[in-house]
C-alpha cells in the first residue's frame, strides 16, 4: 500500500493562500486613483499622516494600506455576504490608510465599533478637502508668524500644525503655509505683566525677534510677502507686533485660538456692530478708549473718545469679514480723531487678539506724534507700551 505523503496538506495550504492573494489583490489603477484622491495620506478622520515615506528614516516608500470599508470577506469587519465580494475592489468601499489606523477599523472583526457610515464620511470629508486643494485658484503663500507671551499667570503654547489646518480651512485653502513658520515663543518667560520690569523686557525681546526673524523675510521678498499672524498676549504686545508689521505688509490676523483658530462658518453668527461720537473740535493730547470685548473703566485726567461694540463680547470677532469691518470702522474713527486735531494718543483697549494687532498695524507713525498703550491692572490703569 502506497504511503500517503504532505503533499496533499501543502496543495491545500497554497490553494488557500492563493484565493487569499486573488481576494486581496486591487488593481493598479484602483490603487493609483485612491492615492490621487487621498494625496498619499492616511484618511481617518484626525489622521492624515503621510504613508509616502518611512516616518522614522524619512526614505521614499509606500508605508500605506488599502483598508476596506466593508471587508472583503463577509466574516471580517463590516463584512455582508455578496456584498463583500461585489465591492473588494471597488475604489469606493476603499480607504488609503496608515497601519496603525488600519488596524484601528479592522480590529476585533465583526465587532469592531466603528460603522459602515462613519468611514464612508471621513473618506468622503478627506476627499472633498483634497479636492479642494487641487482646484483652488489664487493661491497665496505665507509665512505663519505666531507669538505667545503670558497673559498674567497664563501661559499659552500655539501648535503650528493647527495653524497650518486654519490657514487652509479658513482661505477656503487659497492661502498655503509656506515651509517655514516663525514662532516668538515667550510662554516661559520669567516675568509676568503685572511686574514691573516686563513691559521694557518684552518689548525689547519683541523687537529683537521682529529685525532678526521678521523683518528679513520681509526684505527678501521685496514687498511681496504675506503673513498669517496668530498671537497669544497682553493687548500692548499684540498691538506692538501689529505696529512693527504695519498696514504695507500683506496679512490675515487669526482669532479664536479656543476653536482651533478657525473662523465660525455658520450663516447665522451674528455681524458685530461698532458706534463713536467725536466732536469737531479735540486737544491736541487725548485718551481713546476701545471697548470691543468688553467695557472699559474710563481713565480721569485728560478728554475721552470711545470706539465701542454694541454688544461687546470676547468672541465679537468670528470671521474673515468681522476682521474687514473693523478695519473700516476703526479706520473711519482715527480719520475723525486725528481731524479735530488730537496728535498724542493714550489706547485703553478692552480687544480681541486680532482686533488688537490690527489697532498696531493701523495707528499710523506719520498720523500722530506719540501713541501710549496702557493695561489694565486691578483697580488702576498702567502705562505698557510707546508705539512710536
Amino acid at each position: 500500500m502506497k504511503k500517503t505523503t504532505g503533499p496533499a496538506k501543502g496543495t491545500a495550504t497554497a490553494t488557500k493562500d492563493s484565493r487569499t492573494q486573488d481576494r486581496a489583490r486591487i488593481p493598479v489603477d484602483v490603487r493609483r486613483d485612491l492615492w490621487v484622491a487621498a494625496a498619499g495620506r492616511c484618511e481617518f478622520r484626525g489622521c492624515c499622516k503621510p504613508v509616502g515615506r518611512d516616518f522614522l528614516t524619512k526614505e521614499t516608500c509606500f508605508t500605506g494600506e488599502h483598508a476596506h470599508i466593508v471587508a472583503d470577506s463577509p466574516g471580517g469587519a463590516r463584512g455582508v455576504k455578496g456584498e463583500s465580494e461585489r465591492l473588494a475592489k471597488e475604489i469606493n468601499n476603499l480607504m488609503l490608510a496608515c497601519f496603525e489606523c488600519h488596524a484601528r477599523i479592522d480590529r476585533n472583526g465583526k465587532n469592531n465599533k466603528f460603522t459602515t457610515p462613519q468611514l464612508l464620511a471621513m473618506k468622503r470629508e478627506h476627499e472633498a478637502r483634497i479636492q479642494r486643494i487641487y482646484s483652488a485658484t489664487g493661491v497665496v503663500e505665507s509665512v505663519p508668524l505666531l507669538m505667545t507671551f503670558p497673559v498674567g499667570p497664563h501661559v499659552t503654547n500655539i501648535d503650528v500644525e493647527q495653524i497650518h489646518f486654519a490657514m487652509l480651512e479658513n482661505s477656503d485653502y487659497k492661502l498655503f503655509p509656506q515651509g517655514t513658520h516663525i514662532h516668538i515663543n515667550r510662554s516661559d518667560f520669567d516675568f509676568q505683566d503685572n511686574d514691573a520690569d516686563f513691559w521694557p523686557r518684552a518689548e525689547k525681546a519683541l523687537s529683537d525677534h521682529y529685525a532678526r526673524r521678521i523683518q528679513p523675510i520681509l526684505v527678501e521678498r521685496n514687498g511681496d510677502s504675506h503673513l498669517s499672524i496668530a498671537g497669544f498676549a497682553p493687548m500692548p504686545m499684540l498691538m506692538k507686533l501689529g505696529a512693527l508689521v504695519g498696514d504695507k505688509t500683506r496679512a490675515n490676523v487669526m482669532d479664536l485660538p479656543n476653536d482651533g483658530w478657525l473662523w465660525d462658518k455658520r450663516d447665522t453668527c451674528p455681524e458685530p456692530a461698532y458706534t463713536y461720537n467725536v466732536p469737531e473740535k479735540l486737544p491736541r493730547e487725548v485718551s481713546v478708549v476701545v471697548s470691543i470685548s468688553g467695557k472699559v473703566t474710563h481713565p480721569a485726567g485728560r478728554e475721552v473718545v470711545e470706539f465701542k461694540a454694541l454688544k461687546p463680547d470676547r468672541g465679537i470677532i468670528r470671521k474673515e469679514a468681522h476682521v474687514q469691518l473693523f478695519r473700516r470702522s476703526f479706520d473711519a474713527f482715527l480719520q475723525r480723531v486725528t481731524g479735530a486735531g488730537a496728535r498724542v494718543v493714550h489706547i485703553y483697549p478692552a480687544t480681541p487678539l486680532s482686533a488688537s494687532v490690527e489697532i498696531g498695524r493701523m495707528l499710523l507713525p506719520k498720523t500722530f506724534e506719540e501713541i501710549h498703550v496702557w493695561e489694565w491692572q486691578a483697580p488702576n490703569w498702567r502705562p505698557a507700551l510707546r508705539l512710536k
